[in-house]
């Protein structure tokens, strides 16, 4: 019993010790972290560059046009050729890319299509701002004397220019108004038809390798140079030393007539010879015209070309030359091609009315462009 109790006692004291001593003992700490509540990141988009096309807009439909047959003539399209973008040369049934060229005058075309010289107006009555200047026939030829002297356009930039250019390959045409110049450069509303002046420039090339002269007579001046030497001044009679201090050293110089005038059937015109100049065949050459009219009645240009060694048509003539103090003459005279860059389409052969004892549409081409 003694014993029973003693082992109980022992039993509690030991209990009781190890319950003390785990109270009393500091518990490890706990190094859990707490749960953090992280923002949610939403999902990037990733953006690729896309070419967006704008769709064309349909075509608008068009009225058809129904052509009467009865009424329609059929072009003839000319062959296309030649260097550089241009066009070559066309036959007489043609001009230009699509035939004959509707804008094309006796001064030229409105538009380039290959082996023209370019023509710039000048009206030297006024300023190039539109001012009047005093103008009368000496001070005219003066003003275009100063300007062969040099044949620099500068020493034209303080006349009135017309904004339109020509493109012209022949000189050839009839008595006519002095009007019609300008009106052919499109300002015959601010130019009056006298003391005007027109410059072409280009170049030329011979079909074949020879000695040439230029003819011709123009009403009241006509000026050739090529390879920067006057070779012709065909300035009429009244205008001819004014200009120019050229002179010919032709035998037949002023000898044969140049054109059958309107006044008598009779009477005739002095034809000035240029000088003989060696072209090579297919060889560019520089070509400067001057063309202009002084008192602006009626004009005429009439360019033509003759080579040496070709035998032409003779044609006799007996008359009386239009000056008074000039004695009737006879003789014989060569029909002369025209001086062309191109053939001269037949829609223009009616209006330049040519007298075919003088010159004559058939004759070499002097294009550059084959």
């Amino acid at each position: 019993m003694v014993v029973s109790l003693a082992i109980h006692a022992v039993i509690i004291v030991v209990a009781i010790t190890v319950v003390v001593a785990k109270v009393m003992m500091p518990e490890d700490p706990d190094f859990q972290a707490k749960k953090v509540k992280r923002p949610t990141m939403p999902p990037k988009k990733i953006q690729i560059p896309v070419e967006v096309r704008k769709r064309k807009p349909k075509p608008r439909l068009r009225k058809r046009i129904v052509v009467n047959k009865k009424t329609f003539t059929d072009i003839k399209m000319p062959e296309i050729s030649g260097i550089k973008g241009g066009l070559g040369n066309m036959g007489g049934d043609g001009l230009g890319s699509l035939g004959f060229d509707l804008d094309m005058d006796l001064f030229g075309s409105n538009r380039s299509s290959g082996n023209e010289l370019i023509g710039t107006f000048y009206d030297l009555k006024q300023t190039k701002d539109g001012q009047p200047i005093s103008m009368s026939n000496s001070k005219y030829h003066a003003a275009l004397a100063h300007f062969v002297g040099s044949w620099k356009e500068s020493r034209l930039d303080d006349y009135y220019q017309a904004p339109m250019k020509k493109y012209a390959t022949f000189f050839m045409t009839p008595f006519m108004p002095a009007s019609e110049g300008p009106k052919a450069f499109a300002v015959d509303n601010v130019v009056k038809p006298s003391h005007w002046a027109a410059l072409y420039k280009g170049y030329i090339a011979a079909p074949e390798t020879g000695y040439y002269r230029f003819c011709g007579l123009g009403d009241n001046i006509m000026v050739v140079r090529v390879r920067r030497r006057i070779v012709l001044d065909a300035c009429y009679l009244s205008s001819q030393g004014d200009v120019t201090d050229w002179k010919s050293d032709a035998d037949e110089h002023m000898k044969w007539p140049a054109v059958l005038t309107d006044l008598h059937p009779a009477q005739y015109e002095r034809m000035p010879l240029g000088d003989w100049i060696k072209l090579t065949k297919g060889k560019p050459e520089k070509i400067e015209i001057l063309i202009g009219e002084a008192g602006g009645g009626d004009c005429y240009f009439k360019l033509m070309i003759q080579q040496r060694g070709v035998e032409y048509k003779q044609v006799p003539f007996n008359c009386k030359f239009r000056l008074a103090i000039d004695k009737p003459e006879s003789g014989t005279r060569p029909v002369l091609p025209i001086f062309k860059t191109r053939e001269i389409p037949k829609e223009l052969q009616s209006k330049i009315k040519i007298d075919p004892d003088v010159s004559t549409y058939d004759g070499p081409t002097f294009g550059v462009l084959e």
